[in-house]
Formats: C-alpha cells, sequence, structure tokens
C-alpha cells in the first residue's frame, strides 16, 4: 500500500473545481507526433507530467513521456547536458543555473509557468495553532533570521501556553534539491540559510507523515495535499497581519504569502520552433484538457492572461489549428 494511502491523504480535486475560461481552447492532434520524451525535475510536477503523458498518450499514441523526478535542482544539468529538452521546476532557475545554460548553448532556457502552487504549513492535529506569520517560520527553520525573526525552539514561543508552552519544536523540511526547499528558503527564510536540525523529507507526504506522527512537529508541503492526521495554518506576511489560508482563490490572486509557479524549462533555439513532441507536449498543457489535469490534480491553473500570453508566445495558436 503506499504512504498516500497509508496516511489517508487527499488533494483538493475533491472539492469542488471553478470552471475554465471559455477562451482556454481545447486541444486538437496534429499528424507526425511520436517518439520518447524525457521529462527531468520537480517532484512536485510529477503528479501533474503523469496526467499529462496520459493524455498526450490517448491523441498520440506512439508517444512515450519518462519521468525522472528527483528535484528542480536536477532540470537545469539535464538540460545542459542534453539529456532532456524538458526540465521541470518548482522554482525560477537560479541566475547561476541561467549563466550555466547560456554558456553552453549561447541563448538562456526558456522558463515556461504551467500551474500555480503553494507551500502549506502544517502542525499535528492536535496542535492548537492556526496562524502563523513569515516572521515566525524565519524564527523556527532559519539558523540566519534575515527575515527578523529571533530563534524559537519552544512552542510557547509562538503563543502557546498551558501544555504546550515549554514543548520543543521539532521541523521538517526539504533537502536542498528539492525546487520546494528553495522556494521556502526564498520566501519564508528571506534567502537566508536553513538550521541543521530540520529533518529533510524525501516528498510532501512523508512531511506529512512525519508531523501526522510527532505531536510537536511542523513542516512544510503542497497546500493541494491533505490528511487528517495535520492541519494546515493560515499565513501573514507580517506579525499581527491578516493570515490568510491556502485556496485556490487565495493562490490565484496572490494574497497567500507562500504562492509559487510551476515551471517547464525547455531549450528552445531563439526564434525557432520546437521540436514537434516538445511543441504538442506544451500545446497539450495549455489547452482545456491540460488546464483541467491541473484542476484534478489539486493545483491552480494560470491565470486566463498569463495562459494565452504564453500560448501566443510558443506559437501555440497554428498547432492547434485554431
Amino acid at each position: 500500500m503506499s504512504l498516500a494511502c497509508l496516511l489517508g491523504l487527499s488533494t483538493l480535486s475533491t472539492l469542488s473545481a471553478p470552471a475554465l475560461a471559455d477562451k482556454v481552447p481545447e486541444y486538437r492532434s496534429v499528424s507526425g507526433v511520436v517518439g520518447n520524451l524525457t521529462a527531468v525535475g520537480s517532484d512536485t510536477l510529477s503528479v501533474l507530467v503523469t496526467r499529462w503523458a496520459a493524455q498526450l498518450r490517448r491523441y498520440h499514441p506512439g508517444v512515450r513521456v519518462q519521468l525522472q523526478a528527483a528535484g528542480s535542482s536536477t532540470a537545469p544539468p539535464a538540460l545542459i547536458a542534453g539529456t532532456t529538452r524538458i526540465g521541470l521546476m518548482s522554482r525560477p532557475m537560479s541566475d547561476q543555473e541561467r549563466q550555466d545554460f547560456t554558456r553552453e548553448f549561447g541563448y538562456p532556457p526558456l522558463g515556461v509557468p504551467v500551474a500555480l502552487d503553494a507551500m502549506g504549513i502544517i502542525v499535528h492535529r492536535s496542535n492548537p495553532l492556526e496562524e502563523i506569520s513569515i516572521a515566525q517560520l524565519d524564527a523556527i527553520f532559519s539558523a540566519t533570521h534575515n527575515c527578523g525573526g529571533q530563534a524559537a525552539n519552544r512552542w510557547g514561543q509562538l503563543g502557546l501556553s498551558d501544555e504546550w508552552n515549554d514543548r520543543q519544536i521539532t521541523r521538517f523540511g526539504r533537502s536542498a534539491t528539492s525546487g520546494t526547499y528553495g522556494a521556502f528558503r526564498r520566501i519564508a527564510l528571506c534567502d537566508g540559510d536553513f538550521r541543521l536540525d530540520v529533518s529533510e523529507q524525501p516528498g510532501s507526504a512523508s512531511i506529512i507523515g512525519a508531523v501526522g506522527s510527532s505531536p510537536n512537529g511542523i513542516g512544510y508541503a503542497s497546500f493541494s495535499t491533505s490528511s487528517p492526521l495535520v492541519k494546515q495554518l493560515s499565513v501573514s506576511r507580517e506579525a499581527g497581519g491578516h493570515a490568510v489560508f491556502p485556496s485556490r482563490a487565495s493562490i490565484r490572486d496572490g494574497r497567500y504569502p507562500l504562492t509559487r509557479a510551476l515551471y517547464i524549462y525547455v531549450n528552445r533555439v531563439p526564434d525557432e520552433p520546437l521540436p514537434a513532441l516538445e511543441q504538442a507536449f506544451l500545446s497539450l498543457i495549455m489547452s482545456r484538457q491540460g488546464q483541467q489535469a491541473i484542476l484534478r490534480g489539486g493545483y491552480v491553473p494560470l491565470p486566463e492572461k498569463q495562459l494565452l500570453h504564453w500560448r501566443q508566445q510558443l506559437g501555440l495558436e497554428d498547432v492547434d489549428a485554431l
């Protein structure tokens, strides 16, 4: 039995999903799309890529998509080495990663946002805490406190009392290869350094399992995954500010502070179209069917204006024969 089943994990796909905008076009198959496509990188994106790959095969049975989801930091080296043309990242490429790619090919990689996600802050279901600020997250997880927090080691330092006052905080996070690690570090730690006692986990399900079995635990995981073993907290940008719970609406409009975009990076020669297979894959993602897969996976589709912009940038109107 999978870890997800053992934990009773579910996604927001079980909730009523907003209808997609009428302007989002249907995917229309074209001839000549065959071959193997390898996608390398983000574990977070692996759920969506699996769904998109299944959809693509229904239109193009001669296509095989291979997925290697060891973390966002594995995508840039694979793109540079030529072992993939599809890099999956749950954070933007760093300046150094872009420079390394440009040094190799003479032009920068093309990063295409394909969906929105957010990092939910989870605690054990018995924890009475309901909300937390960015400064408090910095105080819990950071060794450098660039966001202005002061080290917090007990739950009483976050305002809990009685039997919680002296309980020691147990921290769970992702490894440095993860884009979630990088995104959390950028937003919640203000680019600071993690404490050495943060217990690294391989994915969201593992973090939920660890927090769910540790009454003093706290961690961060994709907002789209939930479990009765844990609860998610509302998050405020400033101490004493309005705390926002992660939802599709608060992520889409940017009110939830730990919102992020999910990216597909491609090796595209400027002013040249992508090869047919990569073009078909991105066309599917940016279609009504691909965006519906995002909803079913528990993530948030791109806002209509942004989606149509990237369809135009990628030349997808011609591919779909619109």
